[in-house]
């Protein structure tokens, strides 16, 4: 008697075994996609969370143009597993009324997974009269720093950070005053002794001189004087010069305008009227 056939086990089709074979590759590619995904979706946080940081100070001072610079220098870290690429900084400044004084821009720079570098920031703030920046040399106040950065992470994906700071600046001029004492005339010659006063709260010294003129209440030119300044921070400033009017000018509800001459600027300081 002859021994059974075994059964043969049939082959699947090769269309068959290729379906089988993309849906596995499939499922791979699937499961590395949310993997990826997931890390970057992780990364980008840790990235938002360690938005940029101030390195050290700022700094201030009198600058080319008539200008008020301020200059430091941003961190930025990338803590996550991707690099970021693209990557631009902007700072903007408003003063404590919440006008509009300035803004710097930076980059784009790339950094690589786990680095940090460190961003300058360089801001010149013009000094004119009637000028959003004026209020700078003569009132202490607290500046809003905004500071935006955008960039592209993990080769894909637009991220941005946005945060604002308060710093507070100390004004070179702080309560700036002018006082008119008694006229007295001698030979002919009106002369009235003009006092300055003022603290210079800046981080920096003041060196040069303030130069002074009287002005009629029309605005004419009655007579001026010229302060010598050497004025450290935190330190206040007292001086007395007599001015010499011109014939027939009043100053009587006229004002008084201050130059300050030095280190490369000139800058005007706000008008003070007189009594």
């Amino acid at each position: 008697m002859a021994a059974p056939t075994p059964p043969r086990t049939r082959r699947p089709p090769g269309l068959y075994r290729l379906a089988r074979a993309l849906r596995r590759v499939s499922v791979v590619i699937v499961v590395l996609l949310l993997l990826f995904l997931a890390t970057v979706g992780y990364s980008a946080f840790e990235l938002v969370r360690s938005s940029p940081q101030q390195s050290g100070g700022y700094s201030a001072g009198f600058d080319s143009n008539d200008t008020i610079s301020v200059t430091g220098s941003l961190s930025v870290s990338n803590p996550g597993w991707y690099p970021l690429s693209g990557f631009t900084l902007s700072l903007r400044i408003l003063n404590a009324s919440g006008v509009y004084l300035g803004e710097v821009s930076d980059g784009p720079v790339t950094l690589a997974a786990g680095a940090t570098t460190s961003v300058p920031i360089a801001l010149y703030l013009p000094v004119a009269a009637n000028g959003a920046a004026e209020s700078l040399l003569v009132q202490n106040q607290y500046l809003d720093l905004g500071v935006w950065g955008n960039a592209t992470y993990a080769y894909l994906f637009p991220v941005s950070v946005h945060f604002d700071q308060n710093k507070s600046w100390g004004a070179p001029f702080s309560d700036f005053s002018v006082s008119v004492g008694t006229p007295s005339v001698a030979n002919g010659s009106t002369t009235v002794p003009v006092t300055i006063s003022y603290s210079n709260d800046a981080s920096f010294a003041e060196a040069g001189s303030l130069g002074m003129t009287v002005r009629s209440s029309g605005g004419t030119a009655c007579g001026g004087a010229t302060y010598p300044l050497n004025v450290a921070p935190q330190s206040f400033y007292y001086e007395t010069r007599n001015v010499t009017l011109a014939t027939g000018c009043s100053i009587a509800g006229g004002s008084v305008v201050a130059v300050y001459s030095g280190n490369g600027v000139n800058l005007a300081l706000p008008p003070e009227p007189l009594p």
